[in-house]
C-alpha cells in the first residue's frame, strides 16, 4: 500500500478543472454533515480540528470538501489524477488511450483504507477525511467520469474541458462545475482567485440554508440506489448522466428532430433546464452517500 500511495503522489498531470466549484462542495458536505450520527459528528469535528492546525481556513468540516483545490491553486499537483476517471464515450469508434490507473475510483477506495487503519495517525486521517470528502462529491460531477471520444478529439475531450462553448461559460466542464448555473448565486461564498479565508458565521449559514433546501427538494426517499455505496456504480450512473445529459439534446429542430448540443453551441433554456435539475440532485444524492460512508466508518464497533 506504501509503495501505491509513494506513486501516486509522485504523479503529475495535465487534467480536468476543479469539479463542482466550492460552494458546490461545500454544500454535499453540509448535506452530509446534516445527516451524520452523533458519533460520526464528532469524529468529523475533531479531524476537522486536526486538519486546521496547518489550514486555518478549514474552520468548518464543510471546508474540507473544496481543500483538495485549495491544494491544487496552492500549485499542488501530485493528487490530480485522483480527481476524476475517464469512463470513455466513444461516439466514432475509435481506438482508446491507455486510462490512468490511480483515477477518483482508487482514491476514494485509499481514502476509506487509512480512514479505517487504527495505526493511521490523526493528520493523515483528517488529510484523507477531506480527500474522501472531496472525491465523493467529484465522481457525482457526470463529468468527472466521463471523457467524450471522437474522430474531431480522439484523445478525448477531458471530461468537457475540450468542449468549447459560447456565452456564459468557456467550456462544457466549467458549466456543470457550476452546476449549470443554478447555484451562481453563491458564487461569494468562497470566490475563485480570492485568498482562502475561514468562512464567517453568515456564510456557513448559507451553506446550511441550501443544503436545507436540496434536501426538501429531493430527499432520501427519491433516490432508489442512495445505498449503493460503490464508486465504480456511481463512475458508471454519472457516466449514462453524461451521455443523456450532459451531452444532449438541447432542442428540437423546425422538424420536430432532437438537436444535441455542439461545440461552440451557446446553451438553450430547454438544455439548462433539464442540465440544472440533473446537477442539483447529483449534489444532494452526493451529499446522502458521504453521510453514509462517515456513519459506517465512525460507527462505534462492538
Amino acid at each position: 500500500m506504501k509503495k501505491i500511495l509513494f506513486l501516486a503522489l509522485a504523479l503529475m498531470a495535465t487534467v480536468q478543472a476543479k469539479a463542482w466549484w466550492d460552494h458546490g462542495h461545500m454544500v454535499t458536505a453540509m448535506i452530509a454533515y446534516l445527516n451524520l450520527n452523533k458519533t460520526a459528528r464528532a469524529k468529523v469535528d475533531s479531524l476537522t480540528a486536526v486538519l486546521r492546525r496547518d489550514y486555518p481556513q478549514v474552520n468548518h468540516f464543510i471546508v474540507m470538501g473544496p481543500w483538495p483545490d485549495d491544494l491544487k491553486a496552492d500549485g499542488v499537483h501530485a493528487y490530480d489524477t485522483w480527481h476524476y476517471t475517464d469512463v470513455p464515450i466513444n461516439v466514432d469508434g475509435i481506438a482508446l488511450p491507455q486510462m490512468p490507473e490511480v483515477d477518483i475510483i482508487w482514491a476514494i477506495n485509499q481514502s476509506t483504507s487509512i480512514l479505517k487503519a487504527a495505526q493511521s495517525k490523526p493528520v493523515e486521517k483528517a488529510r484523507f477525511l477531506a480527500f474522501l470528502t472531496h472525491f465523493v462529491s467529484d465522481l457525482h460531477q457526470p463529468l468527472h467520469a466521463t471523457s467524450r471520444f471522437t474522430n474531431d478529439v480522439p484523445g478525448g475531450d477531458e471530461g468537457g474541458n475540450l468542449f468549447p462553448l459560447k456565452g456564459t461559460w468557456r467550456n462544457l466542464h466549467a458549466m456543470w462545475d457550476d452546476a449549470c448555473g443554478s447555484l451562481s448565486k453563491y458564487n461569494d461564498i468562497r470566490p475563485f482567485g480570492k485568498p482562502k479565508v475561514p468562512l464567517t458565521e453568515a456564510q456557513i449559514e448559507s451553506v446550511r440554508d441550501l443544503a436545507k433546501d436540496l434536501m426538501k427538494q429531493y430527499p432520501e426517499k427519491s433516490f432508489s440506489n442512495l445505498g449503493t455505496l460503490d464508486p465504480d456504480f456511481w463512475a458508471l450512473e454519472s457516466n449514462k448522466l453524461a451521455a443523456k445529459y450532459v451531452y444532449g439534446v438541447k432542442g428540437k429542430d423546425d422538424q420536430g428532430r432532437n438537436q444535441y448540443l455542439r461545440p461552440n453551441d451557446e446553451p438553450t433554456p430547454f438544455y439548462l433546464e433539464q442540465a440544472q435539475e440533473v446537477a442539483r440532485k447529483q449534489l444532494a444524492l452526493s451529499g446522502y452517500r458521504l453521510a453514509a460512508m462517515l456513519n459506517d466508518l465512525f460507527s462505534e464497533k462492538k
